[in-house]
């Protein structure tokens, strides 16, 4: 599954070459930039899942870049990674935006597990970010269907491929009984086998990541009949499984009767004799 997407903010390349090598293997997608402007226009045109951002840099203190994206973007997870270790200046970065800091030098594992920690508790979107960015919505969960990544409660979950495009069906299918034989032919386009558990087994694996350990119910089962996703805004008292599809019935053939034959006479053909035959002489 696609990962988060961060702006990594530079001026020394001897630092940001091989911290972005490893952020990129850890499965991060990175886009290096190294002066202030250029990634106060790009955190301000783009979507980020995240920052990291240097202060002392070529054409604009950092602090003034964090402080006019935070305006913008009260949500975006920003790292502070500088060589300004005063406390007062550790202070003065946080008061301005940043959401943690980190001082050079810096052990990169410390900064991989400080990263994943701001994303992972990341504030859920905006109503205008979920609209402009196409962001599927219901309750705490958020789904972003372009990188295919999934929130619970601002917690970043890991999915499967077809976990992924289960929950994606039923997010776009929500309050209606799914029967397994449609889940069979819109995510494995199989044809309906009564013995299959494979339905059964991926439900209860996503059922698992998605539900567990959160107030909230997401995924639920009418035995007998299939499973649902709620919207725990909707009333679903009246939910009922969809009606099966009419089976056409195919016409049945025109036989056309066969002609039948003429009747064979029995008798020879009847002759009448003419009237002269009866008058007596």
């Amino acid at each position: 599954m696609p990962t988060a997407r961060i702006l990594y903010l530079e001026d020394d390349i001897g630092v940001a070459s091989p911290t972005k090598a490893v952020l990129e293997q850890k499965g991060y997608s990175v886009i290096h930039v190294e002066e202030g402007m250029d990634a106060l226009t790009r955190l301000l045109t783009e979507h980020f899942d995240g920052a990291i951002c240097d202060l002392t840099l070529p054409d604009v203190d950092g602090l003034k870049v964090i402080e006019s994206v935070r305006s913008k973007n009260a949500r975006l997870p920003i790292i502070i990674l500088s060589a300004r270790s005063d406390t007062e200046e550790k202070l003065e970065g946080l008061r301005s935006g940043g959401n943690d800091y980190l001082t050079k030098p810096f052990a990169v594992e410390e900064l991989l597990t400080r990263l994943k920690n701001v994303l992972m508790h990341r504030p859920l979107p905006t109503q205008e970010e979920v609209e402009a960015y196409g962001l599927l919505q219901v309750s705490d969960l958020i789904i972003d269907p372009v990188r295919q990544q999934v929130r619970r409660a601002g917690d970043y979950v890991e999915l499967r491929s077809k976990e992924y495009e289960l929950l994606h069906y039923m997010v776009l299918n929500p309050n209606r009984i799914l029967t397994k034989e449609e889940l069979l032919r819109e995510i494995w386009n199989h044809p309906y086998d009564p013995t299959t558990r494979i339905v059964d087994n991926l439900v209860a694996r996503l059922r698992k990541k998605m539900d567990q350990g959160y107030d909230i119910r997401l995924i639920y089962t009418r035995w007998g009949k299939g499973y649902f996703f709620k919207n725990p805004d909707a009333d679903i008292s009246k939910m009922t499984a969809p009606e099966p599809p009419p089976v056409a019935k195919v016409p049945e053939p025109i036989v056309e009767p066969e002609p039948k034959p003429e009747p064979t006479p029995q008798y020879g053909p009847l002759t009448i004799p003419p009237p002269s035959a009866y008058l007596k002489d």
